[in-house]
């Protein structure tokens, strides 16, 4: 069994989930102030990120763990 998974308005594609399987992994959000305000939140964290890499406040494995906890932050103001 399958769900069709619509992309654009006319335009899906099948997935072998079923229906709450699949909305729980990728849990849309509708409301597009949420989207525009995550999207600006993902914006200035990469930007902080970068001035603080760009200052030299971590060195070795710490940019590492830096870097890690940025992408995660990302991550999951995206999804």
């Amino acid at each position: 069994q399958f769900y069709r998974f619509v992309i654009f308005p006319g335009k899906w594609i099948k997935v072998w989930y079923d229906r709450l399987a699949l909305l729980a992994l990728l849990d849309r959000t509708e409301d597009i102030k949420e989207n525009v305000f995550a999207v600006l939140l993902v914006v200035l964290v990469s930007l902080l990120g970068f001035l603080t890499l760009n200052q030299g406040f971590c060195k070795d494995i710490w940019v590492l763990l830096f870097c890690l906890v940025m992408a995660s932050c990302q991550y999951s103001l995206l999804k």
